[in-house]
């Protein structure tokens, strides 16, 4: 009957079905042990290969349920993953599989391993689905088996979750990620994951990425997000203290280069100096500390009473130093100084500045200054600057008395 119904080869220790008298009476559910499955295509293609210390037949249901369960999921005749689980499901003619408990998911060729309670597998449609799923075929309740995997509100689908102890774990050799729900396109390489994702590298530089949603494409070493993305650099691998923080409204990360870019209400907190600067699109370059504000930027330096604004710039983490370029405006806020100019550097652990290109300096406290030239240096927090007018360039200094 399994062989009649699913398509099904069967390899089992027990009784033989083709033993069986012409009127002997067949059981409503029969159970086969040590069995092996196989479904083949419509061409004898093999689309999966399942072990089962045991398997129950149901008529009624058209069902065969599985138990203690080891196999091999195909794709054009080739082995994609290898799976092991407590039980599973045999459904719609052997086109859809259902596996629950302890359940570890191998990729061949993409090295992505998936851990989790759950796994839905239709292998026409390519599609493989771990985790926190509903499905009126399915014989159990995912949803609620990962309220324990929550860090606060079990309520909150959207809270991030423990990389550690989540519905559905997935790692490769570079990084872990956990999530609420995995789905996977072999063909394309295409790991989807939702529900509070959280990401981490498994070698330095220490990163985590966090997102609603994330898109892995395996192959090509890509995760991008379509919604809001954190970016966290960390001292370690004890993953503790955050060394610096890159928000976006969207975001790609190259994982071979450790190149992250961000676009939509970009702002990095650069947690050692302290430093915030916003903009519209950020590229940080993790390997080589650098992040680069591609679109109009503001720098906020609140300790220093320190800020800049220019039309992009590229700050460099681990000298503390930022290049501002195009209309920039830098302000102590202390002595109540402001600089204009085309170009700036600013070593912002000392805040000593170097400005070129129509250079203006304005002090506001008495007495009012306000100094022109092609080239300044000096120090914007104490508010001491020098005018330099080079070979051709013409300095201008203006006084205002404080009886004026």
């Amino acid at each position: 009957m399994v062989v009649l119904v699913f398509g099904l080869r069967t390899c089992f220790a027990g009784d033989d079905l083709l033993n069986r008298e012409p009127g002997e009476e067949i059981n409503a559910e029969l159970t086969l042990q040590t069995v092996t499955l196989e479904q083949p295509d419509e061409d004898g293609t093999l689309l999966w290969r399942l072990k089962a210390a045991s398997v129950t037949y149901v008529p009624e249901t058209q069902r065969a349920e599985l138990l203690e369960l080891e196999g091999e999921f195909f794709q054009d005749g080739e082995v994609i993953y290898t799976v092991e689980a407590d039980e599973g499901e045999v459904l719609q003619n052997g086109n859809t599989l259902y596996l629950r408990g302890n359940l570890v998911a191998t990729g061949r060729e993409n090295d992505l391993t998936l851990e989790g309670e759950t796994l839905k597998w239709q292998p026409k449609q390519d599609l493989l689905i771990m985790g926190e799923f509903n499905d009126d075929e399915t014989f159990w309740a995912p949803a609620a088996a990962a309220e324990t995997a929550r860090t606060d509100d079990p309520t909150d689908t959207n809270a991030p979750i423990d990389v550690d102890n989540a519905p559905v774990i997935g790692f490769n050799p570079q990084i872990k990620t956990a999530a609420r729900l995995v789905t996977v396109n072999n063909r394309e390489n295409r790991v989807k994951l939702t529900g509070g994702v959280l990401a981490e590298s498994k070698e330095s530089p220490w990163l985590t990425f966090e997102s609603e949603a994330l898109i892995w494409f395996t192959a090509r070493e890509l995760i991008e997000a379509e919604q809001a993305l954190t970016v966290e650099q960390y001292e370690n691998d004890a993953y503790q203290t955050v060394t610096d923080r890159l928000v976006g409204g969207t975001g790609q990360i190259q994982l071979a280069e450790n190149r992250v870019t961000l676009s939509e209400n970009v702002q990095l907190d650069a947690l050692t100096q302290p430093l915030t600067v916003r903009s519209e699109q950020a590229i940080w370059d993790i390997d080589a500390q650098t992040v680069d504000a591609i679109s109009r930027v503001d720098i906020d330096q609140p300790e220093q009473q320190v800020v800049a604004m220019a039309n992009q710039a590229r700050l460099d983490l681990a000298t503390e130093v930022i290049y501002l370029e195009g209309d920039v405006q830098a302000v102590g806020q202390q002595n109540d100084a402001q600089i204009n100019a085309d170009r700036v550097v600013w070593e912002t652990s000392t805040q000593q500045v170097e400005a070129e290109g129509n250079v203006r300096y304005r002090q506001s406290a008495e007495p009012e200054i306000e100094i022109t030239g092609p080239r300044a240096i000096g120090n914007l927090e104490a508010g001491t600057l020098v005018i330099e007018g080079g070979e051709s360039g013409d300095v201008v200094t203006e006084i205002v008395p404080d009886s004026l």
